[in-house]
């Protein structure tokens, strides 16, 4: 029986710490955990290894809906898995709501739809800005990567290093590395 805390941040200039802090002090969790990853998809290293260790009894803290994911189906699916397997879900955005009542249910729904919502609205007026400032000759895309880097990453995997180790020491997102070992690779 035990609490987790699960604290993340999408990017690498946020800070998780104090989400993980806030939580702690409230719930006096026994293992907090942080990640540094987008939620636009479920495969974040952190969360489907604590996803994959939790059992009967433990407990998992969330900030908010938003930080288990941004698609509210698959916000909804870890939910019900958690619920059939005995652990208990608390997001703390939605208080003393008990989520497995159909009251519950039907409110962490909406606040997964929002999360979805509110993602696909960003990405939106993303779109719209970059067609702007293209029209506007302002837009000069992104920033081609520095080949010295790709090598430098190449070179510390065949030695062995691994995938997070790397993208620390280059100061760089794990899914940036991951892409840009697969770029190099097909080229």
């Amino acid at each position: 029986m035990t609490k987790y805390i699960y604290s993340r941040v999408s990017t690498t200039e946020q800070n998780s710490q104090q989400q993980a802090e806030m939580l702690n002090a409230k719930y006096k969790a026994d293992v907090v955990v942080e990640e540094k990853a987008s939620g636009k998809d479920m495969e974040r290293p952190v969360l489907v290894d604590r996803l994959g260790k939790l059992k009967a009894g433990d407990t998992l803290i969330v900030y908010s809906v938003c930080r288990i994911g941004r698609n509210a189906v698959e916000v909804l699916g870890i939910a019900e898995d958690l619920k059939n397997r005995g652990v208990h879900l608390i997001i703390n955005a939605l208080g003393e709501t008990d989520l497995c009542s159909p009251m519950g249910k039907m409110i962490l729904t909406v606040f997964a739809g929002m999360a979805e919502m509110e993602r696909e609205t960003m990405l939106e007026r993303q779109r719209i800005g970059i067609e702007r400032a293209k029209a506007e000759g302002k837009y000069k895309g992104r920033k081609p990567t520095d080949e010295a880097m790709i090598e430098t990453a190449k070179q510390l995997r065949a030695n062995g290093m691994k995938t997070p180790d790397i993208a620390k020491q280059l100061k760089i997102g794990q899914s940036t590395l991951y892409r840009l070992l697969q770029a190099s690779s097909e080229a």
